[in-house]
């Protein structure tokens, strides 16, 4: 499995070798400028060989697949699908049915967390970009706090 690596602002990334643990810190600012992902084959001084992806977002994704239900209320919409990965920032939600939407709408959104407390969460977003029944939108805000902002750090 290829584990995501976090890069942090200043373009270093902190790999770690699966088989021994070894922590290598790595300039990978060579990379930032590539628009598709970015794979990266390493080799520890262990001679282990293992490859890690790049995350360049701001906040890195957890893959997730959770119920949703999204209102858009400037078109009075109220269509379900699933959350397929969350970040603190947004999320990518897969639809059910292709609707009209556009970049810039707003949507009210209700899911339901996989935690131990099945925790029910109300966000508000706007879409940032739709590609035919994927739609990403981003949060109102960054900060999450209580179950939503455990989840996301913790789960």
């Amino acid at each position: 499995m290829t584990e995501t690596i976090l890069v942090k602002e200043d373009f270093l990334a902190f790999i770690t070798c699966p088989s021994c643990c070894l922590v290598k810190e790595q300039d990978v600012a060579h990379f930032m400028g590539v628009k598709s992902r970015v794979r990266i084959r390493c080799r520890c001084s262990c001679g282990h060989i293992f490859h890690v992806q790049l995350e360049r977002r701001q906040f890195a994704r957890k893959e997730v697949s959770l119920p949703v239900v999204c209102k858009v209320k400037a078109r009075g919409y109220k269509l379900s699908g699933t959350v397929t990965d969350l970040s603190q920032s947004g999320l990518r939600v897969r639809l059910t049915t292709a609707v009209p939407l556009e970049v810039g709408m707003r949507v009210d959104l209700a899911f339901q967390l996989d935690d131990r407390d099945q925790s029910f969460i109300e966000k508000f977003g706007t879409i940032r970009s739709i590609s035919e029944l994927e739609v990403g939108l981003v949060f109102d805000t960054t900060q999450h706090y209580g179950k939503l902002g455990l989840y996301i750090e913790f789960h």
